[in-house]
């Protein structure tokens, strides 16, 4: 399972996750969010990260592709997650690209878009104040009939108590964790992260079984 821990703020939190079964680290570059990094940050967090099999994500919301490229090519990002679908389109083969949704109470499965081609979707609950990592989740029972769940990404609120859940009813590709591994905004709990992956690892066996 791809399994994306994001919000990443400090040295000691990216040195203590180089050897656990993780697929992303997530970069948030979006100014207004509590987990902000500068570019000059992420690009010493991305050398941390050099070497291990932990692919480097960098999380933008308004930045224009060029902007992007930038900072993608300062940091030395492996991979994007992008909010603006047109953004989304002109990064087209430039690095592997995460589509992403935010999902709000009204929607239905219609409502929600198909992952762009030969990429994956990231869905997150919509909030009127902040594009993510709040803590709070949405009624998983929509993406139940999606379609596309081979290719999909969940994330919103997911922490221990409720991934293994969310595993075994929708089998998504992967989730996307960020608050459910904190003490505070940028903050990691070594010991959310290895009680989360553990739970992960069970969850997921058990869907294979």
């Amino acid at each position: 399972m791809f399994v994306k821990l994001c919000g990443f703020t400090r040295h000691g939190d990216i040195e203590k996750i180089l050897n656990l079964n993780i697929s992303a680290a997530g970069f948030v570059f979006y100014k207004a969010s509590k987990r902000y990094v500068k570019p000059v940050l992420a690009k010493e967090l991305c050398e941390v990260l050099r070497g291990s099999s932990i692919a480097a994500a960098g999380v933008f919301v308004d930045d224009d592709a060029d902007t992007i490229k930038s900072i993608a090519d300062y940091a030395g990002l492996d991979m994007l997650q992008v909010y603006n679908s047109e953004t989304e389109a002109v990064l087209k083969g430039f690095l592997p690209v995460i589509s992403c949704f935010r999902v709000k109470q009204e929607h239905t499965v219609h409502d929600l878009p198909v992952p762009p081609e030969s990429g994956h979707i990231l869905f997150d609950t919509f909030d009127a104040v902040s594009m993510g990592g709040t803590g709070k989740g949405f009624s998983s029972d929509i993406l139940k009939n999606y379609r596309f769940r081979d290719r999909m990404i969940m994330a919103g609120g997911i922490n221990s108590c409720n991934v293994a859940t969310l595993i075994k009813d929708i089998k998504p590709f992967g989730v996307d964790i960020s608050s459910g591994i904190e003490t505070a905004p940028g903050i990691k709990s070594p010991d959310k992260i290895k009680e989360i992956l553990e739970i992960i690892a069970e969850a997921e066996n058990d869907s294979n079984a």
